[in-house]
């Protein structure tokens, strides 16, 4: 079926509030960490978990030896990610040419009887002297309508995620490393219970800090 109006109305209302669900998760109160996972090739990955206006968001942290402006360059490679990703995304492109902010879309392949995921996405690079960061929050299809024709067409069953707002933030330490945090708010909407959901998003978190350390890895080795 194609993505439905009320989804899409859905979708557009999260993003109207999307300046409220910022502040509330800049806001240092109300984290409760929920579990530690090692990460093959990082390390431990800290999870703590807080609801926002009825919105699960989850923060992944870690450390690396590795650059902030390396780890943002990998971040904002929106075209090249499914090559690195532990996630199918058979789609993954920008829609606007600005360097430090930008549109882009991605679709995820979830296998059966899970129905695929898609997300329009506004990202932006955040520069707080050494720290570097990539924020994001929804945009409506409808600007881009070749693209949203696009999805359409080729991924009938997909649903537009209901929340995606969250952020990367690169931030260097006095002993050389770099922290990493990974933070989102996500309702994956359709025919997944909320609660499924949100543990799935727990579980997966730590591996998509775990998928930007090993490819920054990679190419630092690649290009010292």
């Amino acid at each position: 079926m194609l993505l439905a109006p009320l989804v899409l109305a859905a979708s557009m209302a999260h993003a109207a509030d999307s300046s409220a669900l910022r502040a509330k998760l800049e806001a240092t109160d109300g984290w409760k960490e929920v579990s530690r996972n090692e990460e093959k090739g990082v390390g431990t990955v800290v999870i703590r978990h807080k609801e926002i206006d009825g919105s699960p968001c989850l923060e992944g942290t870690t450390t690396a030896q590795l650059a902030p402006d390396a780890l943002l360059a990998a971040s904002i490679d929106i075209p090249n990610q499914p090559s690195w990703s532990t996630w199918t995304l058979p789609a993954s492109a920008k829609l606007s040419s600005g360097a430090e902010s930008f549109d882009y879309y991605q679709v995820l392949d979830n296998p059966y009887p899970i129905a695929d995921r898609a997300w329009f996405l506004h990202g932006r690079v955040v520069r707080n002297g050494a720290e570097r960061g990539l924020a994001w929050e929804p945009i409506d299809p409808a600007g881009y309508p070749q693209a949203w024709a696009d999805v359409q067409e080729r991924f009938p069953d997909a649903v537009v995620t209901r929340v995606n707002l969250g952020d990367w933030t690169f931030s260097p330490q006095a002993d050389g490393t770099t922290r990493i945090r990974y933070r989102i708010c996500t309702d994956a909407g359709g025919n997944i219970p909320r609660w499924a959901g949100e543990y799935a998003a727990t579980r997966t978190l730590p591996t998509n800090v775990g998928d930007i350390v090993r490819e920054v890895t990679r190419r630092t080795r690649k290009n010292p």
